[in-house]
């Protein structure tokens, strides 16, 4: 696929910033990072869709930017959703670096690009795919928060009778309903625990997933829920999980392709999640700083009339500080 399909695709909302001579490109993948070097985790031909939470001064744009280009990546699209209009320093230095730059309206998720990519690059999926990641993406540009993983799972649930769960590393149920009947890992954090111990254990061996358990009569399929690329050394305890109530062993290529492709679907919306809180608490620090520093008051109110939209979204109106400060002798 070349970047130009992705640019004459309207509902992924996406506007050319710099680099029209280089739509050519082919796009091999779709990765979505905010760290500040991500050249362990790209091996060439990706998307990187970005937050921008990397950036702290203009000087960095062109260290991440030429990251980027010595990897080979096809393009970067910048978010506007936390951040605001994508910054000159970033537009010029993928110029330089004739580095296609892209901008994603505040409106479409980067759920919804990564989606397209995948099933553009893979190629044609199954019917019960199609179905179920395109009503997701319609569900997820339905609202500015996206889906999250419980309208993956109720999608499971309705379209293809799957009955699933997201647990964290200690087996802690983070998505899906409880079932009417029956021991599940939503019944209680024994089989929660279990289920998240049996499948660390087979992480650490190597084995390749999805992973099959078996709690008393029922047999569960383990699915990890990787996040932003990182080494799986780095991310075994903090990684969630996707448990199926059903045997993946004899299942074909087209349904296993499918619930990896939810887990990517999950990956992203928790990505998604941890960029804002990301934001939300360097903008924190930075009201903290003014605090602890005697900035004047006028300053410290200025700040948090910007940061007030960010720290606590869907308010409405403007909120009433409290500050506090606390000493340990």
């Amino acid at each position: 696929m070349r970047l130009r399909a992705l640019l004459d695709t309207e509902s992924l909302g996406l506007r050319l910033l710099g680099g029209e001579d280089e739509l050519d490109r082919t796009v091999r993948g779709v990765m979505t990072t905010d760290l500040r070097d991500p050249s362990r985790y790209l091996s060439g031909g990706e998307l990187v869709l970005s937050g921008l939470a990397w950036r702290r001064e203009p000087e960095d744009s062109e260290n991440f930017v030429r990251i980027l280009a010595t990897a080979g990546v096809a393009g970067l699209a910048a978010g506007t959703a936390e951040l605001g209009p994508v910054p000159e320093d970033l537009i010029a230095a993928c110029a330089r670096h004739r580095l296609p730059l892209f901008s994603v309206a505040e409106s479409v998720s980067f759920a919804t690009v990564t989606e397209y990519v995948v099933r553009q690059v893979s190629g044609e999926r199954a019917g019960d795919l199609a179905a179920v990641v395109d009503r997701h993406r319609r569900l997820m540009t339905s609202g500015p928060a996206g889906g999250g993983p419980e309208v993956v799972l109720d999608l499971l649930g309705s379209d293809l009778d799957l009955r699933a769960w997201v647990l964290s590393p200690t087996g802690r149920r983070i998505a899906g309903a409880a079932p009417g009947g029956g021991a599940g890992p939503a019944d209680g954090t024994a089989a929660g625990a279990r289920l998240a111990g049996e499948h660390l254990a087979a992480a650490r061996s190597g084995r390749r997933s999805p992973h099959r358990v078996l709690l008393g009569n029922t047999t569960y399929s383990l699915f990890p829920i990787r996040s932003g690329g990182r080494d799986l050394r780095e991310t075994v305890l903090s990684d969630w999980l996707l448990a199926v109530e059903a045997d993946a062993g004899d299942w074909p290529a087209e349904r296993l392709d499918l619930l990896h492709g939810v887990t990517q679907l999950i990956a992203v919306e928790r990505d998604r999640r941890d960029a804002a809180r990301t934001v939300r608490r360097r903008l924190a620090q930075e009201v903290l700083e003014l605090v602890q520093t005697g900035a004047p008051p006028a300053e410290i109110a200025a700040r948090l009339r910007v940061a007030a939209p960010v720290l606590l979204p869907g308010l409405g109106t403007a909120p009433h500080w409290q500050v506090v400060v606390a000493r340990v002798e």
